[in-house]
């Protein structure tokens, strides 16, 4: 992939996404409400940030909504399962917003974990330690109540240095490691720094961009859920 995103995009992308992070309590409390699904089918929590809210998109044009959508065509036919994705998503949400918020949602007693956290912690230049913890956290809360989980990970340009990039990039691997699940090493696959699948911001992905990570988390998910009974 493609030296992560733009160099000429960092200093915009910490200061945008720095400021949207100040609105992550009220986003919290505004979009939690209608999140929680019926009791009727396998559940997916996507945990997340502005990337899985689908900042600058409808609704119907991200990606946990397209994910659902694939699942329920392409593989419920083969498990005979009918697929809910929440889109547990909030612009701005860092690591120790999930820790805070996963509680919250294991009220839809969700079946499986998507993990899609981290990106504004990198961005902020959050020590990788603290955010690695957070994420472990989160990990064990799905672990101890018996969802299996799927790590989503991210990269970040190099404004903290090469060091920080390096060890941001491999904590992903050392907590699917630590915590025996799969991982998806790269969300945004594809797409990040291409303005082809980009929002103006050359930050957010466009609808087109989400029909990609789509087909990223669906190509991981789908192995894995066919081997849960």
């Amino acid at each position: 992939m493609t030296n992560f995103l733009f160099h000429g995009l960092a200093l915009c992308l910490v200061f945008l996404l720095g400021s949207l992070a100040c609105s992550e309590g009220y986003e919290e409390t505004r979009t939690m409400a209608s999140k929680v699904p019926p009791n009727n089918s396998f559940k997916i929590l996507i945990l997340g940030d502005s990337l899985t809210e689908g900042y600058g998109i409808l609704e119907k044009e991200a990606y946990p909504n397209l994910l659902e959508g694939k699942l329920n065509q392409e593989l419920a036919p083969q498990t005979e399962t009918a697929y809910k994705v929440i889109n547990g998503g909030i612009t701005g949400a860092t690591s120790s917003g999930g820790v805070s918020r996963i509680d919250w949602f294991l009220q839809a007693q969700p079946d499986f974990l998507i993990l899609a956290l981290g990106g504004n912690d990198g961005l902020r230049g959050v020590p990788v330690s603290e955010t690695k913890e957070n994420l472990s956290k989160i990990l064990a809360t799905a672990d101890k109540n018996q969802i299996p989980a799927l790590l989503a990970g991210m990269k970040i340009p190099p404004n903290y240095g090469l060091t920080y990039t390096s060890e941001f990039a491999q904590m992903y691997q050392d907590l699917a490691e630590h915590h025996n699940i799969p991982r998806i090493p790269f969300l945004l696959e594809g797409v990040g720094g291409d303005p082809k699948f980009n929002l103006p911001d050359r930050i957010h992905p466009n609808p087109a961009g989400h029909e990609i990570i789509a087909e990223t988390v669906y190509q991981s998910l789908a192995r894995q859920l066919k081997t849960i009974p």
